[in-house]
């Protein structure tokens, strides 16, 4: 806002004479615009979203006046996080709140209540329908789901995400539903609850209830023997551009592979044998879709699903049940090499496996999981990666030389129990990657050691100059000594200024002091680093610490041996706490380096101040 506009008030005095003091205040005329008020007002809920803020803020403008009312009390109720803040805001004496928090209904609703209900329901336009600090009790539900109209007790709903775990509520999602959603989620995270008639019956009569949905989320737990309801309720839908769910039948998966509106679509092929994709797949399939979400039992059926598609996507995410031997990963690779090289921005490709608990040393405080990037404005979609289980006990202890391959002696590695074959990716394996210029995430974690140098590490950045998020193996670590030293770590920054996010294994063996001279090249964005399982002595902490605080003057968080996997390995909380070490030293010597540049640019403002002076 410019000095004029700044000198603006909201209110106008208004008085009969110049004299006399102000009797009355008039609304300033700019906010009688009706569009400006409902910028003002979603800008306090987007800003606030969830919170108790935002809800006083929208209040106390509902109260400024008349004019400001009704649109802040619309914005105020137009989010809604549970069914409690409806029925907290008629009588006191129809609900109560025991037992265990649970609110309940003391008697019937009156005409004047649901008069009262149905007015605040009117402004809602996104639910989330359970909220677990609030919950309401399953009779509550049953009342709600037969209202004393035949209008929809929701008219404007735009968006539903349903929650609630209980069977015996998901009737009211009938109610819930009509022509104005256009976003519909049904999360489930109870992976054994059973999906029975009753309930299937309700799921496939939506796109009848609510057909303009546009963006859908379906069950993911559904059974084998149930998913057909899943698929003709997809089926039914015709204007869908987002699509998430479980398994999909081969039909259903035939109608979507040919809908010009569709451009994301997430679902799995675990225990879907039935499915044919040589014979259930056109040619060209899917030619509109950009962001891939897949999950897989194994990566047999890969090739042929991607030989199918059509069209370049943008993103494409693989979650696998199994680990994928190289040539598998290879074959994947090198079958995207038919997509446009302009066009795919994001590639992820994880192993699945049930999750643990993790596993913390009793001498050493928890670390800080790493924080997921956030792309440019021009990048694809972000997801943020899923932290898997991958065990693989190793043994430590040797000198190698820098930039040449070891792989742990197999001598140290326990006998006991069976561990699971694996294999290592080179530079051979990701070089298909490299024709694709636009990469800007890619995310590898799988159940084979990696072994890069440094002159693998810059063929590969040098190939992805908008890459902004690069991460191999968070979670089960490299499980060999890394070929990436300082040089390679400097070369990678300087061919990829946009890194933001970034997990590899650093060879530290060749830091021995602190260098007097800087590295030339710094990176502001990256504020936590992730380096696997890298090894480091008690000797190079300093050195190690003054090295990554030059190149990374904002770094908060260094996150290395920070999972179940490498916890299990020997001397994992010796290494993890070193590193630990090291990060406070990055964080302090961050602070100092921050001061020293806030001093000299205090004296470079006083000497140009004085030479002004002595000009004059």
């Amino acid at each position: 806002m410019d000095s004029k506009g700044a000198n603006v008030c909201i209110f106008q005095y208004v008085s009969h004479s110049p004299q006399s003091p102000p009797q009355c205040a008039r609304m300033h005329r700019l906010f009688l615009i009706q569009e400006l008020l409902y910028i003002i007002c979603e800008h306090v809920r987007n800003d606030h979203t969830g919170s108790i803020v935002a809800g006083r803020t929208l209040a106390s403008l509902a109260r400024t006046s008349k004019l400001f009312h009704h649109v802040a009390t619309s914005a105020l109720w137009s989010r809604l996080d549970g069914l409690t803040p409806l029925l907290q805001s008629l009588a006191s004496d129809l609900t109560t709140t025991r037992p265990q928090t649970v609110l309940m209904l003391r008697r019937p609703l009156k005409i004047a209540e649901w008069d009262i209900l149905r007015g605040l329901a009117r402004r809602v336009e996104h639910l989330c329908v359970h909220d677990p600090a609030r919950p309401v009790d399953i009779s509550l539900i049953h009342t709600l789901c037969h209202p004393p109209t035949n209008s929809p007790l929701f008219p404007n709903l735009k968006s539903i995400l349903w929650n609630d775990e209980r069977p015996e509520t998901f009737s009211f999602i009938r109610t819930l539903s009509g022509p104005t959603v256009t976003s519909l989620a049904i999360t489930v995270t109870n992976d054994t609850r059973k999906w029975h008639i009753p309930e299937l019956g309700i799921l496939a009569s939506l796109p009848y209830v609510c057909p303009n949905v546009t963006e859908v989320t379906l069950p993911t737990n559904i059974s084998c023997n149930d998913f057909l309801s899943l698929s003709e309720a997809l089926c039914a839908w015709n204007n869908l551009k987002v699509i998430k769910c479980g398994v999909i039948e081969s039909t259903a998966l035939a109608h979507l592979a040919k809908q010009p509106t569709l451009r994301k679509l997430s679902f799995n092929m675990i225990n879907n044998v039935g499915l044919r994709l040589d014979s259930s797949l056109p040619s060209g399939a899917f030619s509109c879709v950009r962001d891939f979400e897949i999950r897989a039992a194994n990566m047999s059926f890969l090739d042929t699903f991607i030989n199918r598609l059509g069209g370049s996507p943008a993103s494409l995410h693989v979650l696998v049940d199994t680990n994928p031997p190289p040539t598998s990963i290879t074959s994947l690779f090198t079958s995207l090499r038919r997509f446009s090289s302009a066009h795919l921005q994001d590639l992820s490709l994880r192993l699945m496996t049930p999750p643990s608990p993790r596993v913390t040393p009793v001498h050493q405080a928890p670390l800080h999981l790493l924080a997921p990037a956030q792309p440019p404005a021009n990048a694809g979609p972000y997801v943020a990666p899923t932290l898997n289980v991958m065990g693989h006990p190793i043994s430590l202890g040797y000198q190698p030389v820098p930039n040449a391959f070891y792989p742990w002696p197999s001598g140290s590695v326990p006998t006991s129990g069976s561990l699971p074959a694996c294999s290592t990716l080179t530079l051979r394996d990701f070089i298909p990657l490299t024709c694709f210029k636009s990469l800007g995430r890619i995310d590898i974690s799988i159940n084979h050691s990696i072994h890069l140098n440094d002159n693998d590490l810059q063929t590969l950045a040098s190939a992805w100059p908008y890459l902004y998020s690069f991460s191999l193996n968070d979670t089960a670590g490299w499980r060999a000594r890394s070929g990436i030293t300082r040089t390679g770590l400097v070369t990678m920054l300087d061919c990829c200024p946009d890194l933001q996010k970034l997990c590899i294994a650093l060879n530290t063996d060749a830091f021995m002091e602190v260098p007097s001279d800087r590295e030339g090249v710094e990176n502001t964005a990256m504020r936590t680093l992730g380096l696997a399982d890298s090894l480091i002595e008690t000797r190079a902490t300093m050195a190690v610490a003054a090295f990554l605080s030059d190149i990374f003057p904002n770094l908060t968080t260094i996150v290395a041996w920070d999972s179940v996997v490498m916890r299990r390995r020997p001397n994992a909380g010796l290494y993890a706490e070193r590193w630990m070490h090291v990060s406070d030293q990055v964080r302090g010597m961050n602070q100092v380096r921050a001061q020293e540049r806030k001093w000299w640019s205090s004296d470079d403002d006083g000497e140009s101040e004085a030479c002004a002076t002595n000009q004059v």
